[in-house]
């Protein structure tokens, strides 16, 4: 029936904005308006919640990473000054994942709402959550889609589920790769990952299992499938028993899912551009000159929306499937050696994971300088976004 397809959840919660003029130790303009929140259920299948029936223990891991990605917005919106939200995140929040992820502390059972363990960051700025939510539930649909061998016909399935995931263009990402301006060329860019540096790995290893998961699930064999999964699980679980192992640069599914970015480029793509603006969203909230986080939120958020803007010219060169367990050259090359990694043809590529970090620098430098980054353009087409576009009122 119509409405086991689209269960609408109007919650009539009309969330005023409180008139505050701090959460923490990041100012907020005083914003008295209304947003409506609602919750929409994704689409109906009996393939729903497989994955927690075929893979318990990968996904505990997602339940956790769900936390730890609330828990992180909560924290930085709740601290009274920085150098206790760097507390609050570095050492409280990443012993406590990590005691979960390592089952010595008790794990959720369930996806947790984000408003339950989130109620402040939540208010903050509705719309984000209402579009990490809505791709959220895709990744989990398409866990579940790959993990139940019940459904005959995965590539329609997975088809439909995306389909009914673009009927949604407020909560959606594009299906087109955003260019890495948007994650590397603004004024706050790199604030985040300077200051959190091993909770902002932790994010990083979070989507890189998000990643390993997609590309080993499409493995048809079941009995290699779940090796396959059980490899990335532990793997990602040795990230955090040696931190040193967390990734130095965001994973992209060109090179870590590149079997699964070939057969569904366009929902490759927008996980993609999902784990590139929590990367944006985290540098906005943590630097002290953006003065108004949801206005400023909401901008970034439609830059990155918008289908036709900022499009990442460089052509894509996915890797051939390496084994989770020997991607640790891959993971380490730090994000500048990582984007001039994306100007390189395959076989280039591999042949750089090959150097010395001293080959890699000196490569990476002599690229960079070649560059000529073209800014980051408003929704129009017009504007580049310099120092002067941003909102100095928290300071």
């Amino acid at each position: 029936m119509n409405y086991l397809k689209r269960f609408v959840v109007i919650t009539l919660i009309i969330a005023i904005s409180f008139s505050f003029t701090s959460i923490g130790f990041a100012r907020f303009e005083k914003k008295p308006e209304f947003e409506k929140r609602e919750s929409i259920f994704y689409l109906y299948g009996k393939y729903n919640f497989a994955t927690r029936r075929v893979y318990p223990e990968f996904n505990a891991m997602l339940n956790i990473i769900d936390i730890g990605h609330a828990q992180l917005a909560e924290r930085l919106v709740s601290a009274k000054n920085e150098e206790e939200a760097v507390k609050l995140i570095e050492e409280d929040l990443f012993e406590m994942v990590t005691k979960m992820f390592l089952g010595q502390a008790r794990r959720p059972r369930f996806a947790p709402s984000e408003e339950t363990v989130a109620p402040e960051s939540s208010k903050l700025a509705w719309k984000v959550n209402k579009a990490f939510d809505w791709t959220h539930y895709l990744h989990r649909q398409v866990y579940d889609i790959l993990s139940d061998d019940r459904v005959k016909d995965k590539d329609q399935t997975i088809k439909e589920a995306f389909n009914y995931y673009r009927t949604e263009p407020e909560r959606t990402f594009p299906p087109k790769l955003k260019s890495m301006e948007l994650m590397e060329g603004q004024p706050f860019s790199g604030y985040w990952r300077e200051k959190y540096p091993k909770f902002n790995g932790a994010i990083w290893a979070y989507h890189w299992l998000q990643l390993a998961a997609n590309e080993a699930l499409i493995e048809p064999d079941p009995g290699v499938r779940r090796q396959k999964v059980d490899l990335a699980v532990e793997e990602f679980k040795q990230m955090f028993r040696d931190p040193s192992r967390l990734p130095k640069h965001m994973p992209m599914a060109h090179e870590v899912s590149p079997t699964f970015a070939k057969r569904y480029p366009e929902i490759a793509t927008t996980f993609d551009n999902l784990h590139t603006f929590h990367d944006i969203y985290m540098d906005l909230l943590t630097h002290p000159k953006v003065g108004d986080k949801r206005d400023e939120a909401y901008r970034q958020l439609a830059l990155i929306s918008d289908p036709s803007g900022n499009l990442e010219t460089m052509p894509s060169h996915p890797l051939p499937p390496i084994p989770f367990d020997q991607q640790q050259p891959l993971l380490q090359t730090n994000q500048m050696e990582h984007m001039a990694m994306m100007m390189m043809p395959t076989k280039e590529q591999m042949r750089f994971l090959t150097l010395s970090s001293l080959e890699r620098k000196e490569m990476t430098e002599k690229m960079m300088k070649n560059m000529n980054h073209g800014g980051i353009k408003n929704e129009g087409g017009e504007q580049k976004m310099d120092h002067e576009d941003m909102d100095h009122s928290g300071k």
